[in-house]
Formats: C-alpha cells, sequence, structure tokens
C-alpha cells in the first residue's frame, strides 16, 4: 500500500481497525504500530522518503500537547512542509508538492493534553452510570494517597477500572468497541473518521 498511519502502540491500532470497521472506512491504507512515541517521530523523514502518497500519524498529546506540537513542527518543517503555529482542532492535514499528504491527530482531541485513553472515555455511552462510580473510587484512593499512578495517567486508570467493571471484566478497549460497551458515534469519534476518510480516501 502507498498509504500509512504511523500510531503509537499495540492499543492504538486495535481501537482504530474497530472504529473504521464500525464506520466502515475503506481500508485503502496500512496502520503501521511503531512501538512508542520516539520510534514514531524518528521514522516520519524515512516514510515521507519512500513511495508514499499518504502519511498520517497519531500521537499523544501527553502533558503538554504545545511542546508536542513544536516538536513535530520542527520535523515537518525540516522535511519541507509549512506547518501551522497550531493544529486543527478537526485534525491537520498538510499538503506539499511532490511530498506526500501528510495528516496529525494529537490525542485525545488535537486542542488538549491527554492520549488514547481520554479519547475512550468520549466512546462511553452518554447514559453510562458506572463511570461516576469509577472517578469517586479514583478520588477516595487520590485522597487517602494509595493510588500508584500519575496524575497523567488518570484517564488509564479510569477507562481500564470502568472495563473491569462491565459484563466481561478487562475487556480491552479495541474489543470494547466490537462489544458496543463503547460507542463510536460521539462528535469526537466522527471528527477522526472524518480526518481519516479526508487524509486516505
Amino acid at each position: 500500500m502507498d498509504k500509512v498511519l504511523l500510531v503509537e502502540g499495540k492499543d492504538d491500532l486495535f481501537v482504530f481497525s474497530d472504529i473504521f470497521e464500525k464506520h466502515k472506512v475503506v481500508q485503502s491504507f496500512e496502520i503501521i504500530d511503531k512501538v512508542g512515541v520516539t520510534s514514531l517521530l524518528k521514522s516520519i523523514p524515512i516514510h515521507v522518503k519512500t513511495d508514499i502518497s499518504s502519511i498520517g500519524i497519531v500521537i499523544d498529546a501527553d502533558s503538554d500537547i504545545e511542546k508536542r506540537w513544536v516538536s513535530l513542527k520542527s520535523i515537518l518543517s525540516k522535511i519541507g512542509y509549512n506547518v501551522p503555529d497550531k493544529p486543527n482542532s478537526l485534525g491537520t492535514i498538510l499538503y506539499k508538492k511532490d511530498l506526500p499528504d501528510f495528516g496529525v491527530w494529537i490525542m485525545p482531541n488535537n486542542n488538549e493534553n491527554g492520549m488514547l485513553e481520554d479519547f475512550v472515555k468520549y466512546l462511553i455511552p452518554e447514559n453510562d452510570k458506572i463511570m461516576p462510580f469509577v472517578e469517586r473510587t479514583l478520588l477516595r484512593l487520590e485522597s487517602e494517597n494509595l493510588n500508584k499512578y500519575k496524575n497523567i495517567h488518570k484517564s488509564k486508570a479510569e477507562i481500564h477500572t470502568w472495563l473491569a467493571w462491565q459484563k466481561t471484566p478487562g475487556t480491552p478497549m479495541g474489543l470494547a468497541i466490537t462489544k458496543t460497551y463503547l460507542e463510536t458515534g460521539s462528535e469526537m469519534c466522527l471528527s477522526f473518521v472524518n480526518w481519516i476518510n479526508k487524509l486516505f480516501n
């Protein structure tokens, strides 16, 4: 395939694959697990030089979306792309003659700090009654200093606790979409799918 979507890890790959299946996205591109953000960033110039027509990357903002964007802007500007000062809230796509179309989605929503699990929280059904219990439980843990997770990873604790309390406890995030514990009709998810279709299809 001459179109690739680069992602940070297997969780991303499975979640996105299940979202694309739900939305009947034409799989005209290959999803490649780069096994970490450092590897993903280092691979960008290499992929651009290959015979590829479109490249997309999905990368976590983590604790500083501005720092993440500055890092990406530096890499992409050196390659020859004209990169805006801020990411597009609906997903960025860069076009440059003689270079592949290049798309960037910064998890969770191109605007806020966070990661894949923050995006997945948007897929929890609106009428869900379990997440409020999860949030209260984690707040109690934190109030007694019993939590082992860092604050930046709180969304991971929330979503995986929520999944542990479903009909099949511990269902992985991607499979939770297939089982319809998670829904893919939210505005956030639709924006992500639209960005994918605009970039690849």
